[in-house]
């Protein structure tokens, strides 16, 4: 039912958000956490509607105006000519990009964004720019170092996909380029590595926990002990079993096919994600529901500045999903936004407004 290919490609992108001191929690998005300007504010809050659900993700554009786009990239699009429109999408095909030859140094950051570009109702592989200005934007970070934004064409003149390099630059917290062609926009750059060139695993201290800020916690966590544990440095779980034989399985869930058609509540309130997906098990099985007896869960995510932070989730335990989002009661304090967890395996959100 999902694909677990997102989750493989996980540590390629959670390396690409904020870091926080407290916790080792990262932004929820790759969008910038400062607070936005009133013209921008107004552009994202026009889109939380009834009519963006389901599905979210996917931004069709006809008014000059700035797009957020499923919260991976935003997009600032001004018309010249009334006959070009566009259809924005934050559901890449994160196996077909994979599968595109990058032949330059860094690491794509998953996922990306995907941009078309119409004219007198026909896509067209390339927008003049006397039909208008297109600019697509990622949150940028001091951590990931040359940072650039890459393309390739849906449908190539020689048929054959790569990604091309576009001129970047910097604009306050977002990395920007022009978006003029109809394909997938992604960034890249030069992650952080251990001495042999690969990520090095985080230690698991006794009770649960984890040491060290420089490197991203492993965004599969399996939990067989009270304690406090982080995935991918997206969220974190504060655990406590009052009986034995319980575990769970905390990992970072990225928007899939699945995410995008649950129902999100037409308010003022804006998904962060990726969000982190909470499994509950006993004696190896996952169980239908928990109860206070057997123990209590907390779930928490970065706070960001200048937004009422609420926790949202929906009901999935691999087998059967149960929208819509709901709302938990969350508390912001010290830097985190805090719920306690449902009764259920379940995926988590955190949203603002």
């Amino acid at each position: 039912m999902k694909k677990y290919i997102q989750i493989v490609v996980a540590l390629v992108i959670v390396v690409a958000v904020v870091w926080m001191a407290n916790g080792g929690i990262a932004w929820a998005s790759g969008l910038p956490a400062t607070q936005p300007s009133a013209a921008f504010s107004e552009q994202i809050a026009a889109q939380n509607d009834s009519s963006l659900a389901p599905p979210p993700f996917v931004t069709e554009i006809s008014e000059s105006g700035i797009y957020n786009i499923g919260g991976i990239c935003v997009l600032d699009v001004e018309y010249k000519n009334t006959t070009v429109k566009n259809q924005a999408d934050a559901e890449v095909p994160i196996e077909e990009s994979g599968k595109v030859p990058f032949e330059y140094d860094g690491q794509l950051l998953f996922p990306g964004c995907h941009v078309v570009h119409y004219k007198d109702g026909q896509i067209v592989r390339e927008a003049s720019s006397e039909d208008g200005d297109w600019k697509v934007c990622f949150g940028d970070n001091p951590d990931i170092r040359d940072v650039k934004i890459y393309y390739y064409l849906d449908e190539p003149e020689n048929g054959t996909k790569v990604w091309l390099p576009l001129d970047t630059y910097k604009e306050d917290t977002l990395v920007c380029a022009a978006a003029r062609f109809t394909g997938v926009y992604m960034p890249a750059g030069e992650t952080p590595e251990g001495p042999d060139g690969v990520y090095e695993p985080d230690t698991v201290v006794t009770g649960g926990g984890r040491r060290g800020s420089v490197v991203t916690p492993p965004t599969v966590i399996t939990i067989d002990g009270s304690g406090t544990y982080s995935a991918g440095g997206v969220c974190s779980a504060i655990v406590k079993y009052y009986v034995p034989q319980l575990g769970d399985e905390l990992h970072v869930q990225f928007p899939t096919e699945d995410t995008h058609i649950i129902p999100f509540p037409d308010n003022e309130d804006l998904l962060y994600l990726p969000g982190c997906h909470f499994l509950h098990y006993r004696d190896g099985n996952i169980r239908a529901e928990m109860t206070p007896e057997e123990g209590d869960w907390e779930i928490c995510f970065a706070a960001i500045p200048g937004k009422e932070m609420t926790i949202y989730y929906y009901r999935d335990d691999n087998t059967d999903i149960n929208p819509p989002w709901t709302a938990l009661e969350t508390t912001t304090e010290g830097g985190l936004a805090c719920a306690p967890v449902a009764d259920f395996s379940a995926v988590y959100a955190p949203a603002g407004k």
